[in-house]
């Protein structure tokens, strides 16, 4: 490779090329009929508001709220709750400080050792499941009377199908779209319907086929393009809505038909952000006063600051856009513009910017493939045709690409893959996987990327 062309990589972690299928796990109800459709919102599904400030989670928080150790010492009781809830904490967990024991300085040792243990135990846990998954707040699930009930920010959903994490999200997106919504649309000529009906569409065609002759079991099966793609934003969706980011404004440009593909994108990398462990805090769409990026993400770690800005790639006859569809192998890799258009957003902090290349998955490590080609040549003649008098902004830069609405619900879903890399920033001017040592929350922000790609499928 071409050292000179400002593309920082690295085969053990600047680039990630998925090709491992994901393993869908679903509760087999009963199966469908031939010709027959599960209504996308006539399932057994309800949801209620609930204050979350009133119900103590067995968390290592409330754990030492309950035993007297101030493990969160020196939280300013302004701060949001780490418990994720998206109130202050004081008046969240730190409400319940009353309730602690009148000697706070309990040593560990006088800590009753089946406690200790409980304690340690799931401080493991956690360290796994962020490994595994990342920051997001954990999973709030409980069974009582045969519901499943599971709480997503301020709200309470329950069901009794619900025994798998998948069966849960397939069901969730009913509850951020609306019954109203979806109706209307499963109404259309499936050409004429918003990309989100079609995958559901699809998604009632793959539990069919891999459902069980006897239902009541789990079943396991092989995603699809159409599976992932409508499991994936699910999982995202719910991302955002239990760290409290899920905007009402965004959940009616996803509606749009024209507007979806922009506002998915959003939707990812605003996700990707809060698992990387980032605080995201979204701006002003309604202020046209001046261009501006997406939103600030701020790294809980360092506390450093950065303004993000998300860009996708259209192409006509995918993803809701209008127009006939390209033949896929005359689809190219020309994301120049976007990158421009990036790059002149007001930013008040250090940028980093995400693009959406949106090419058809590709043969061979991502070093053969032509996407991967394109781009760097891109970078390059970005940086070296810029003005010497004003030049382009400093910016860390991600291209990803999420090929799953190129192979439908006749295929094995893709995987993703993703570039990093910086324009107009001398310390990656070379391949060097040391220098993210200078920039360690960028270096999380990679990893997350790369490593938490998986969809929980347990509660």
């Amino acid at each position: 490779m071409d050292q000179g062309c400002g593309i920082f990589v690295s085969y053990d972690i600047q680039i990630r090329f998925t090709s491992i299928p994901t393993t869908i796990q679903h509760y087999d109800k009963k199966p469908l009929a031939p010709d027959s459709r599960i209504p996308l919102y006539l399932r057994s599904f309800r949801s209620t508001q609930f204050n979350r400030t009133a119900i103590v989670f067995c968390t290592a928080l409330h754990l030492s709220i309950l035993l007297g150790i101030n493990i969160v010492k020196g939280r300013n009781r302004n701060h949001p709750c780490p418990c994720g809830s998206g109130h202050k904490y004081k008046k969240c967990c730190g409400a319940f400080s009353a309730i602690q024991n009148p000697d706070p300085t309990i040593p560990y040792r006088e800590i009753p050792p089946e406690v200790q243990q409980a304690f340690i135990q799931h401080q493991v846990r956690e360290a796994e499941r962020i490994r595994k998954f990342g920051h997001v707040g954990p999973i709030i699930a409980a069974d009582h009377q045969g519901y499943k009930f599971v709480a997503v920010g301020n709200r309470l959903h329950y069901s009794k199908s619900w025994k798998t994490f998948h069966d849960f999200l397939w069901e969730y997106i009913a509850a951020v779209v609306t019954k109203e919504w979806g109706d209307a649309e499963l109404k259309k000529p499936f050409a004429e319907r918003h990309p989100i009906a079609q995958w559901y569409h699809h998604l009632c065609d793959f539990q069919r086929m891999a459902a069980r002759e006897e239902p009541g079991g789990i079943y396991s099966a092989i995603a699809t393009g159409s599976v992932m793609a409508y499991t994936a934003l699910a999982y995202d969706l719910y991302t955002l809505a239990h760290h409290t980011l899920l905007q009402a404004k965004l959940v009616r440009r996803l509606q749009n038909r024209d507007q979806f593909q922009g506002a998915r994108y959003e939707i990812y990398v605003s996700a990707a952000f809060v698992r990387a462990g980032f605080d995201v805090k979204l701006e002003d769409e309604s202020d046209s006063t001046t261009t501006h990026c997406e939103f600030t993400a701020t790294h809980q770690a360092t506390g450093l600051y950065y303004s993000v800005e998300a860009k996708s790639r259209h192409r006509p006859g995918f993803l809701g856009q209008p127009g006939t569809p390209q033949p896929l192998e005359e689809i190219e890799t020309d994301v120049y513009r976007l990158l421009q258009k990036a790059l002149r957003k007001q930013a008040a902090y250090d940028r980093i910017i995400f693009i959406d290349v949106n090419v058809p998955p590709q043969v061979g490590t991502i070093f053969e493939t032509d996407w991967f080609r394109k781009v760097a040549t891109q970078i390059m003649r970005l940086e070296e045709s810029q003005s010497a008098a004003n030049p382009w902004p400093p910016a860390f830069v991600f291209f990803t690409n999420h090929p799953y609405h190129y192979v439908g619900n006749d295929q094995t879903e893709p995987g993703k893959s993703s570039i990093f890399t910086a324009i107009n920033m001398p310390d990656f001017k070379q391949p060097n996987p040391a220098v993210l040592g200078k920039y360690p929350a960028i270096a999380q922000l990679l990893d997350s990327v790369i490593n938490h790609t998986v969809v929980p499928h347990e509660f």
